[in-house]
């Protein structure tokens, strides 16, 4: 997720004096340039004309606030913090003042963190000391496939190395971005590529965790796609090219997941689409999780639609030309090969010709947060009162370690959902699982498996019941999907050690081994 660019530039580009003579003329209009440098997040530039701006007038109010500016996108938290509270002293600029509480609230949060340089030299991975330290090897591996991939497809390459933070909770997410804790939440919003880094929560201050590493190589096509247009690319097409290439750091196609077809078969069906310009200035101010899920499945879409049009991947020549100064409806255009209100009178015809599946309401799933949420909340997912009932019965049965009890309670509650929910068959797989019907387990965590691929207890417990079974290839498949989702079940790391020894491959086997221990003594 990265908001477009702020009306923070169009504002302190008004503030700033414009003073009578030549001389004081040109300073202006450095200063300016400076700016345009910072809000297209071209650093090389904007430290250029920053320090030919302090070699003239280093007390200078204004240098002072771009100097701060410049040392916050790069990471020097301290400077910035040092610079920009110069100026806020220097004068009433309310624009240094917002950005001077954010450095700040930067520093403040992130010292102690431990920074680990990847080693292809291409990120620099920031995290709090402790348990997070699990997510660095997994981030590396992923974001090294990522450059590759992705530098490719919008053939750019950034300055190195660009910056990942990882934070451990959203609330630290919202203290160093413009973002409320409460839009985090509200959104489903745990992300964000902004002040020229990618921001990321921690998996673990979420329930189940989410697809974090399919996140991070998202932030990272917002960043090329930032520089590369010179931040000219507004949220809509900015979020499309980011969602439809987030995979393919995996080498895999790009392809729709289940939920977000039954939410485009909702919108389509309703007549709901929501529109581009609702979708401004960020994803994270649309009003629920289910909004921003249905816009984003939207723009995903929108690229997929581009691409068959156009024949080829459209998102080098679709950002180049928003670089070189079109609008986005004349870039659309010309991939398109349309006028523009042709292109979405012909996009909209696409999506009703896409067959989309609706969903089984029988289950609504969405992101749940540790200390926000609770079991109750859980089960509130469930649209039927009668599996609710079973489903808490088989839990208390649970508790007992009653597990053949419990199993009867969570089949009950098939007959009332189907086997399609994720939750149920999760719970019954796992109570079956326990009873040592490990056949039966899989073939009951099977079922949605498909629909849900990213319920990361049917990853783990389908793997576990695998390894059990000897069943190592297929087992290795459903526990590194897990990793994705939520690397800090020490159950899914004690497994794939089991798993890589029995393939052979004894350094990984090692590195699990580590990694369990590591998230055990959480």
């Amino acid at each position: 997720m990265i908001t477009h660019r702020s009306i923070g530039t169009a504002i302190a580009s008004i503030l700033i004096v414009i003073s009578l003579g030549a001389n004081a003329h040109a300073e202006s209009a450095e200063q300016r340039a400076a700016e345009d440098a910072l809000a297209s997040w071209d650093i090389p530039e904007a430290e250029q004309i920053v320090a030919r701006l302090n070699a003239g007038a280093p007390g200078d109010a204004k240098n002072l606030f771009l100097t701060g500016h410049l040392h916050l996108m790069k990471g020097d938290y301290q400077q910035a913090v040092d610079y920009l509270g110069q100026s806020v002293h220097a004068s009433a600029d309310p624009l240094a003042a917002h950005y001077f509480a954010l450095a700040k609230a930067t520093l403040e949060e992130t010292s102690g963190y431990t920074r680990h340089l990847t080693a292809d030299g291409n990120f620099l991975i920031s995290y709090p000391p402790g348990v997070d330290a699990v997510l660095v090897p997994y981030a590396e591996d992923t974001m090294a496939r990522a450059w590759k991939a992705l530098t490719k497809i919008l053939d750019y390459t950034p300055e190195r190395p660009v910056r990942i933070e990882i934070y451990p909770t959203v609330d630290v997410l919202g203290a160093v971005s413009p973002l409320t804790v409460a839009e985090i939440r509200t959104s489903g919003t745990i992300a964000l590529c902004k002040y020229n880094r990618l921001m990321i929560t921690s998996p673990r201050d979420l329930v189940y965790g989410y697809d974090w590493l399919d996140t991070l190589a998202h932030e990272f096509i917002h960043l090329l796609i930032t520089k590369k247009s010179h931040n000219n690319v507004p949220i809509w097409l900015h979020e499309g090219l980011a969602k439809y290439y987030e995979v393919k750091w995996r080498d895999v196609p790009p392809t729709l997941d289940r939920q977000s077809e039954a939410l485009l078969a909702q919108a389509i069906t309703d007549d709901k689409l929501i529109t581009f310009e609702e979708m401004s200035p960020s994803m994270a101010k649309l009003p629920s999780q289910e909004a921003t899920a249905t816009a984003f499945a939207e723009v995903y879409t929108v690229i997929e639609f581009l691409n068959k049009r156009h024949g080829s991947d459209v998102a080098a020549p679709l950002v180049a030309a928003m670089g070189s100064g079109e609008s986005d409806r004349e870039a659309v255009s010309k991939v398109a090969g349309m006028p523009f209100d042709r292109f979405g009178r012909s996009w909209k015809a696409f999506l009703k010709q896409q067959g989309y599946r609706p969903r089984d309401l029988a289950y609504d799933q969405r992101l749940l947060f540790k200390g926000k949420h609770s079991e109750q909340d859980e089960l509130a997912e469930l649209k039927v009162d009668k599996a609710k009932e079973l489903v808490w019965l088989g839990d208390q049965l649970r508790l007992k370690k009653r597990w053949k009890a419990a199993s009867k309670e969570y089949r009950r509650a098939t007959e009332f959902v189907g086997e399609l929910s994720p939750l149920v068959q999760g719970k019954l797989g796992l109570a079956l699982l326990r009873t040592g019907a490990l056949e039966q387990a899989a073939a009951e965590l099977l079922k949605p498996i498909a629909l849900y691929p990213r319920h990361v207890v049917l990853q783990v417990y389908l793997g576990e019941a695998l390894v059990k079974m000897g069943r190592y290839e297929e087992a290795r498949e459903h526990l590194e999907e897990a990793l994705t989702i939520n690397p800090f079940d020490p159950d899914v790391h004690g497994n794939l050690a089991i798993v890589y020894d029995q393939l052979g491959e004894h350094d990984r086997a090692a590195a699990e081994r580590k990694a369990h221990q590591l998230v055990n003594a959480q």
